[in-house]
């Protein structure tokens, strides 16, 4: 197994952990069904998606998987161009001469989707007319698409990873339609499922509260199982630092506990950094593994990640800043507070507000319970700093 610790997915001998979930969630797609994968950013979906869609190109090469990542899509044109991209080559000439042939998309807009560039006019792309036009004939294009898929009678599966990203950039760049074009997206994908087309859609945790935030009705994910991407576990961390070590001292028990210690989180990527540090400048004494984590890990993986969320932070209004502190000091002083509890305690009118979007941007989690916390032990710990 490489120790590969950077924001790029791993999968086959890379991927360790969670199998019993890969399994779970490739038998929901091979079953012809869907799920909405949901977890905290960078705590590893995209790699279960990865050791997914490995598994079901090895285990039913008969399946035709459209795989995208959405995190750089800006529009609906851009996730239809990026799917038309990623089917086969054998199918996509054919889709190109289904829409010409219908008539009822302009010329413009099928060279776009389907990336004929020789054939579009070039401050067409990216312009406010080519926005316009992909909404105006989204209903046609979802019609026309959804015939062209059907009449394929293949099993095809969607996996859509970073789907919040596309809402969160469409929103940015398209903020007077912002709702109607998500609507677009969402009833397209439904439209899909209902013909028997499996979608694995990944997001945040946020991802319900970001839909609610825009008005977008959650009614339109219907027919999609939702799963949470379990926690990696204390011993799952402990068996992958063991296989990654390749330091002349192997990691003992104490070393392990000590790790998990100074990272509770247990975050993949987080430890798989920690054990390279090791394996470069560690001398084997347990004492020395808070001095690797203090001039190595920390600078380089965790402040990096706390840093995130000073730019969030400072990007609120000051009046929501004032509002927020309030509210993250109250966490901090009694976890797992009720959000009722919590919207008593702060007693202000834009008190709910505040809490969407502290959520929306992972500050803290709501779990099933209703109870409030912060997302991760860093982000308890940061907060610990700021606010002293």
């Amino acid at each position: 197994m490489d120790n590969i610790f950077g924001n790029k997915p791993v999968s086959g001998d890379d991927f360790f952990g969670r199998q019993d979930f890969v399994k779970h969630l490739k038998a929901i797609l091979v079953s012809k069904n869907s799920f909405l994968l949901l977890g905290l950013r960078r705590t590893g979906k995209s790699s279960v998606l990865e050791e997914v869609v490995r598994l079901m190109g090895i285990e039913n090469p008969d399946i035709i998987v459209i795989n995208l990542n959405c995190q750089t899509y800006e529009s609906i044109h851009d996730l239809y161009k990026n799917i038309y991209l990623s089917l086969p080559h054998s199918w996509r000439s054919r889709m190109r001469e289904y829409m010409q042939d219908a008539k009822a998309i302009p010329k413009k807009l099928i060279d776009v989707i389907t990336d004929h560039v020789e054939e579009v006019d070039i401050p067409y792309i990216g312009s406010v007319k080519l926005r316009n036009d992909a909404l105006t004939y989204s209903n046609p294009l979802k019609e026309l698409l959804t015939r062209f898929f059907d009449e394929q009678k293949q099993h095809i599966v969607i996996v859509l990873d970073e789907l919040p990203f596309l809402f969160e950039n469409i929103a940015e760049v398209n903020k007077e339609s912002t709702k109607l074009e998500i609507e677009a997206v969402l009833t397209t994908l439904r439209s899909w499922r209902n013909i028997g087309i499996s979608q694995a859609i990944c997001g945040s945790l946020n991802l319900h509260t970001q839909l609610e935030h825009l008005g977008v009705s959650q009614k339109l994910l219907g027919g999609v199982l939702t799963q949470t991407l379990p926690k990696f576990t204390v011993e799952e961390a402990k068996q992958m630092m063991r296989q990654l070590s390749t330091s002349q001292e192997p990691l003992k028990d104490d070393d392990l506990d000590k790790i998990i210690r100074l990272m509770p989180d247990c975050i993949p990527q987080f430890l798989r950094y920690f054990v390279f540090c090791l394996n470069t400048h560690w001398n084997g004494e347990t004492s020395e593994i808070k001095t690797i984590y203090d001039k190595y890990v920390y600078p380089n993986i965790v402040k990096d990640f706390e840093y995130q969320f000073n730019e969030r932070f400072a990007n609120l209004s000051s009046d929501y800043i004032s509002l927020a502190k309030k509210i993250l000091t109250h966490i901090h002083r009694k976890p797992g507070l009720r959000e009722a509890e919590l919207l008593n305690a702060v007693k202000d009118k834009n008190a709910y507000s505040v809490l969407l979007i502290l959520v929306n941007h992972e500050f803290i989690i709501i779990n099933e319970n209703n109870q409030i916390d912060f997302s991760f032990e860093i982000v308890r710990h940061w907060w610990r700093k700021k606010a002293i």
